[in-house]
């Protein structure tokens, strides 16, 4: 049976390891919350003790664990997990995500399209659906799902990355309709272009594309956000933070910006 509660808040955050994943739980962190963060990378073990030397936590706050989102035995399996060791869960973030190669959509592979599909779409469907359950049952809870902004206007050789992230947005939101009458609140956020390595190795790919060198490739791209710069893990895990709290109390079924400015709908 589950433990009971206390006021500590509890999270899953999948995609943990590195990136927009590692900048949530850094901030969920030093929020006091108690979080269970994922990711199919072993790393993620190396990350959980990174944030927990660097930030002082208690390390009974952090479990990390391997995780292939498209399992949905592996995904209910620790949804059961972190409610047994927290009492309950009070948040769950659906970050993993992947981008993929950048080729045109007549010359991508089966294979490569179908693991873009499994990350990208199923895995936030599994993590929705067992979180959900959870939620639903003890009447409160807060799921946030990371699409993008090639999710409003899919961009060219990277189709099935912006395919599946517009099916986010629309699953998302009416999620967030089935799931207010018990007191969840579902949203996603749609990031720009962040500095993280997912990002590095796509400008890599364009450069070479394009024939031109990588920082030439960045350049372009902060010539195209307002802001002028990439955003960051920092900024993701406060919009999260946010998100998550009773600030935001009133906010469901959207879809928020987190791209510098840059408007594509």
């Amino acid at each position: 049976m589950p433990k009971d509660r206390t006021k500590q808040k509890s999270a899953l955050v999948t995609g943990a390891a590195r990136g927009l994943g590692e900048g949530i739980v850094r901030r969920l962190a030093q929020d006091g919350w108690s979080i269970m963060m994922t990711d199919i990378s072993p790393a993620v073990h190396e990350t959980a003790a990174r944030i927990i030397g660097d930030t002082g936590i208690p390390a009974e706050r952090i479990s990390a664990e391997v995780h292939d989102v498209s399992s949905a035995e592996r995904t209910a399996e620790l949804v059961a997990a972190a409610v047994d060791r927290f009492g309950g869960l009070d948040l769950a973030v659906a970050n993993a995500g992947t981008g993929g190669v950048e080729v045109d959509l007549v010359d991508l592979n089966v294979e490569d399209f179908e693991h873009i599909l499994n990350v990208n779409y199923r895995g936030v469907f599994l993590t929705c659906k067992y979180a959900g359950q959870v939620m639903r049952a003890q009447g409160s809870g807060n799921i946030i799902t990371v699409s993008s902004i090639f999710g409003q206007e899919p961009y060219p050789r990277v189709a099935a990355y912006s395919g599946t992230k517009a099916g986010v947005i629309a699953l998302t939101l009416a999620f967030a309709l089935e799931m207010a009458p018990h007191n969840v609140r579902v949203n996603t956020i749609a990031p720009g272009y962040m500095a993280t390595e997912m990002q590095w190795e796509g400008l890599r790919q364009r450069a070479e594309h394009a024939g031109i060198t990588f920082e030439e490739e960045r350049q372009r791209v902060w010539d195209l956000v307002p802001l002028g710069r990439h955003g960051t893990a920092e900024e993701m895990g406060a919009l999260v933070a946010f998100l998550a709290s009773d600030d935001a109390a009133y906010i469901t079924g959207v879809t928020l910006g987190l791209a510098g400015g840059v408007v594509r709908r």
